[in-house]
């Protein structure tokens, strides 16, 4: 885990500049790219993630005193605070984060303050993980400052558990595993009702990824995403009565049984999840057999899910999605992220991406939003210094 990266050495003359001392601790964590499953872990269903080449680093010193102060070096921004006052304040914005942190461990320890900055360079409003990355580093700092073993299941337990009695939010140990438990080269099989993580070879070696931000403005996602987890809670409890299966357990078939019982909209709704989960399982097979046109197939089945089931795709992405897939050499496209907007992941041959590009141009004057291409590739994990 000791690696010396561009990051950890960046951030150590950054943070040596701000508080002339050089950090104790230095940690990065990677932003995230949830190919598949992402929309099915309230259900307790399958995700298949990778981490990707862009990532948040934080670095900690002690202090002699109870005082902590925050330097932000990418928005040049500076906070501070004390032991006796890490509450949420919704001003301290990223700050929150790394108080949460310290609060759960000052709870068990005797701690001193700190000096600890921050930086990265995840694209930040487009579900890869900026935020989970942040928190991810800042919860792995605090577990090595306060001379503990970072193990990734047990640090996404406690974060759940922060999660819940600073911020007053629910979550699960799936929405973490996927940054905490990220290997090099690698894809992670989530199962968010075990709450384990399996590493698994990706496929996509030899392939262009290219993230479009489709800069479409999104409306408040939560009061939607809410209504489809409901509906799912709603058909599960349909189907299995006072029993223990989960909506992946079951088949479209068994699902058709209840049409006409099932509300339309919530059938629709629970057919996404039976789907995907099983879409991921084939996107692990495909990855482990190394069958890059299985695995695409899936990811373009995954898609038209999102668009026609689930209903969280717009007009926008989806004419991004179909005119990539027109083009020679352009294995899949999907949407990444909670949905209505935000970016799609494209998969390229090589002599693809060029002309996958020219036809951005023809997206600005169709819907008036000047799109941005960033070609990623997949990426290390948790690196600690």
């Amino acid at each position: 885990m000791n690696t010396v990266t561009f990051e950890t050495a960046n951030i150590a003359k950054l943070h040596h500049m701000e508080y002339e001392t050089m950090p104790e601790v230095v940690v990065s964590a990677p932003g995230i790219v949830r190919l598949l499953g992402e929309h099915t872990t309230d259900a307790d269903g399958l995700v298949l993630a990778f981490p990707f080449n862009r990532r948040v680093t934080i670095a900690f010193s002690s202090r002699h005193d109870s005082s902590i102060r925050f330097f932000a070096a990418d928005l040049n921004e500076r906070k501070r605070t004390n032991l006796s006052n890490l509450k949420f304040k919704r001003e301290d914005r990223w700050a929150n984060y790394i108080k949460a942190e310290i609060a759960s461990i000052a709870e068990r320890n005797t701690v001193r303050g700190f000096n600890i900055t921050i930086s990265g360079d995840v694209p930040q409003g487009l579900g890869l993980g900026s935020a989970t990355a942040l928190q991810c580093a800042a919860a792995w700092a605090v577990c090595l400052v306060s001379g503990h073993e970072p193990v990734a299941e047990n640090i996404a337990r406690s974060i759940v558990e922060t999660d819940k009695a600073y911020f007053e939010r629910s979550s699960k140990s799936a929405d973490y595993l996927a940054t905490l438990a990220a290997k090099a080269s690698s894809f992670s099989y989530i199962d968010a009702l075990k709450g384990t993580a399996e590493s698994i070879p990706s496929v996509l070696r030899d392939v262009q990824l290219i993230l479009t931000d489709s800069r479409v403005p999104r409306p408040p996602l939560d009061s939607e995403l809410r209504q489809r987890s409901n509906d799912c809670a709603t058909g599960l409890s349909i189907m299995v009565g006072s029993g223990s299966r989960r909506l992946r357990d079951y088949t479209i078939d068994e699902l058709d049984e209840f049409m006409g019982i099932m509300p339309e909209r919530v059938r629709r709704h629970c057919a996404f999840i039976v789907d995907e989960a099983q879409r991921v399982r084939e996107a692990r097979e495909a990855a482990l057999h190394a069958d890059m046109a299985s695995f695409a197939k899936a990811m373009n089945k995954s898609q038209a899910g999102l668009r026609n089931n689930y209903e969280i795709s717009c007009p926008e992405i989806d004419w991004l999605v179909k005119r990539a897939l027109e083009i020679d050499g352009i294995m899949a496209s999907r949407m990444i992220g909670k949905g209505f907007g935000g970016c799609t992941l494209t998969l390229a041959q090589a002599g693809a991406a060029e002309e996958y590009r020219s036809r951005l141009e023809e997206y600005e004057r169709i819907f008036g939003f000047k799109p941005s291409a960033l070609e990623i590739s997949v990426g290390t994990g948790m690196i600690a210094e």
